[in-house]
């Protein structure tokens, strides 16, 4: 068939056509592109504990086929070379939410301190490597061990300089990594240093620096805290982390049941997108108490 020949009025309105056609194209992936930015972040959903004592793969593949998007690892894994770990996670459809820093920043001996934060330049690198969001510092658990010199400065004053002036040697990093460096507050039974939100709130308003912020721990909160939901209203948006568990007791979430939905109607108002970790005890067997949880964790959080 012979081909039709084109005009020049015939060339100009194809060219118009395509381009029109181009045009519409890059705005309705500009739209798309618009709409995937717009919408927020969900949480994630992870364990700490508790969980069987078997290897890291078999813990991570029941995390996995429970439900849950992530693990935490404690020390006790992170002795290993980082390959070790990503292979035995590979293939699991698990992440790693965050690892456990050095927890040496406020020990007496300056050498150790020193060594806490060496150690923790190494658990950021870590961290990065394995795909975590975060590492989490305890400053120090038990009594204050520094010797009270007033008038010139408390035992208490001694410590708050010396974890301000080791975190501001690690912004560098936190810089480089990406990864959040997470200050934990602990229950007075745990430590005396950081029980509450707003201790933890000023020591990061005094390292002045980027990428350091909360765990938020709903245990803690619980011995702590007298309203969680207006603590978290104040403090949330410090917030990059949450373990959650029941009572003193600590068991796994939804046993007594304690209701979360407060701290987490708060922490949504902050727009909340981070992790969720069961961190517990279980008031029967790991499996069925995280099964359980998972379930409850997810209503209250739809329903805050």
């Amino acid at each position: 068939m012979k081909p039709e020949r084109m005009t020049r009025r015939g060339l100009l309105m194809a060219g118009g056509a395509a381009l029109a056609a181009r045009g519409s194209a890059a705005s309705d992936q500009a739209t798309r592109g618009s709409a995937a930015e717009s919408k927020p972040r969900a949480v994630r959903f992870g364990v700490r504990t508790p969980l069987p004592k078997v290897s890291l793969r078999e813990r991570a593949m029941l995390v996995h086929r429970l439900g849950y998007d992530g693990i935490e690892l404690g020390q006790e894994w992170l002795d290993q070379p980082v390959e070790a770990i990503r292979e035995q996670l590979a293939g699991t459809g698990v992440e790693v939410s965050a690892i456990v820093g050095s927890i040496q920043l406020l020990d007496t001996d300056p050498q150790k301190r020193a060594d806490g934060v060496e150690l923790d330049r190494r658990r950021l690198r870590m961290a990065k490597e394995l795909g975590a969001d975060c590492v989490i510092e305890v400053p120090v658990f038990g009594a204050n061990k520094f010797q009270d010199i007033s008038p010139l400065m408390s035992a208490r004053e001694i410590e708050e300089k010396l974890l301000i002036a080791g975190l501001k040697q690690l912004t560098g990093d936190v810089e480089r990594t990406g990864i959040t460096l997470l200050l934990e507050p602990c229950n007075h039974k745990e430590t005396h240093f950081m029980n509450r939100q707003s201790q933890a709130a000023e020591i990061i308003q005094a390292v002045g620096a980027p990428g350091f912020r909360i765990l938020s721990d709903f245990y803690h909160m619980q011995l702590e805290e007298k309203d969680i939901g207006e603590t978290l209203g104040r403090y949330g948006k410090y917030t990059a982390y949450v373990h959650l568990a029941d009572g003193a007791e600590r068991t796994e979430p939804g046993s007594l049941p304690f209701d979360y939905r407060p701290g987490f109607g708060a922490l949504k108002k902050w727009g909340y997108a981070g992790w969720l970790t069961v961190e517990s005890g279980a008031t029967d067997n790991p499996e069925g108490a995280l099964g359980r949880a998972l379930t409850y964790l997810k209503r209250q959080w739809s329903e805050a």
